[in-house]
């Protein structure tokens, strides 16, 4: 007896709509090894002198930073380790960000020079994935130059190594979705799943990113529609079993399922209670406004899936916030977010109309960035100690 269903069905069906590549490989940008190690450095060395002045400005009083909080909890974890115990593993949350800061010399500013670092191999491959994706130049070093020249950009990379390094995951771990769902790329979605995890275990305000880059896996454009669920699991699955592996680990401590995370996911009301306010205060729509221009360009380009990825991403960052897991002197990290967003999933510009569309979103965005400086005192008070003042 015969099947009825034919090899040549089950493959056509699977066939899917987009490819990234024909050859599968990809031209790297710049072409050239050195070429890619010179730009890298070059944004790090400028980053870098930012970094060297403030400390010169402050003679070396970092207090109220990210950094500075993080060098005298990795101080207390060489304090901890001499009597180890389950408390240690819940200090070191995020716990990538912990370890590589242990072998950072030179304190608040040995961080602020390796978030330097960091950026400059952000920049360099989110400008080699927008090369692939087809951007005009023009477009390309215009949403480049937003992302590396605004001041919120610049205060996170040399005052926050955990918020830096947690970016640059969920940056490239965005850039790999896209390529998974929408170019089929199968290598690139588990590389997806392993760069969100690495985002969620290095910044803690990204703690919940890897959840809210499964819903965005569902919503994009699709090359196989019907594996939406399968896409998301294959996102979500490394940070949820990370999650799950610490929380079977305090349980068997008799800790509790939450031990292993500093704050506990302790529900602050005061911090609620200030949300209230900031809905309704002109910093509160500064905060808001990129993700504003999100949804408003996500119903302009015919792509609203978009849009609620958006507002997603902005109610994650508020309720790590809310639970006590963001930092001291944690500020733009929302901001940078939706930049990221914006850069790894808009689509390639096919008419003169949508390059200019997405231009000007990106130059509204760089105004707000530079808006929000004025407006958030932590990054105004930053900026003016940088200048001099």
């Amino acid at each position: 007896m015969t099947s009825r269903v034919s090899t040549t069905t089950v493959f056509d069906r699977d066939e899917p709509r987009y490819r990234e590549s024909e050859t599968g490989v990809l031209d790297k940008y710049p072409r050239s090894g050195w070429a890619r190690w010179g730009l890298r450095l070059l944004i790090a060395a400028a980053y870098s002198a930012i970094a060297i002045v403030f400390d010169l400005n402050t003679r070396g009083d970092w207090n109220g930073t990210a950094n500075q909080a993080l060098s005298e909890r990795i101080d207390q974890l060489s304090e901890l380790a001499a009597a180890p115990d389950v408390s240690v593993i819940g200090a070191l949350y995020p716990p990538l960000t912990s370890l590589l800061a242990m072998v950072v010399p030179g304190g608040a500013l040995g961080l602020g020079i390796a978030g330097s670092v960091v950026a400059g191999l952000m920049i360099q491959l989110i400008a080699q994935s927008m090369k692939r994706k087809g951007f005009h130049p023009a477009v390309r070093w215009v949403f480049i130059l937003t992302l590396a020249t605004t001041p919120v950009f610049s205060y996170t990379v040399t005052t926050n190594f955990e918020s830096v390094l947690g970016l640059m995951f969920f940056g490239l771990g965005m850039v790999d979705l896209v390529r998974f769902v929408t170019w089929a790329n199968t290598q690139a979605g588990f590389r997806a799943g392993i760069l969100f995890a690495c985002a969620a275990f290095s910044d803690s305000t990204a703690t919940f990113s890897a959840l809210v880059a499964a819903v965005a896996g569902a919503l994009i454009i699709q090359s196989r529609p019907g594996a939406r669920l399968a896409n998301a699991l294959v996102v979500a699955f490394p940070t949820i079993s990370l999650f799950g592996a610490l929380a079977l680990l305090g349980i068997a401590f008799d800790a509790g399922p939450l031990a292993m995370v500093r704050s506990g996911f302790h529900w602050n009301v005061e911090r609620a209670e200030s949300l209230s306010t900031l809905f309704v205060s002109v910093p509160g729509a500064v905060y808001f406004a990129p993700m504003i221009v999100m949804v408003i360009t996500a119903f302009a380009l015919r792509f609203p899936g978009t849009g609620l990825i958006a507002v997603l991403l902005t109610a994650s960052t508020l309720l790590a916030y809310v639970l006590e897991l963001t930092p001291p002197g944690n500020a733009g990290t929302t901001y940078t977010l939706m930049l990221l967003l914006a850069i790894s999933i808009v689509p390639t510009a096919t008419t003169i109309a949508h390059r200019l569309l997405t231009s000007a979103v990106s130059l509204v965005l760089w105004g707000i960035g530079w808006l929000t400086a004025w407006q958030w005192s932590t990054i105004g008070s930053w900026v003016a100690v940088v200048g001099g003042g």
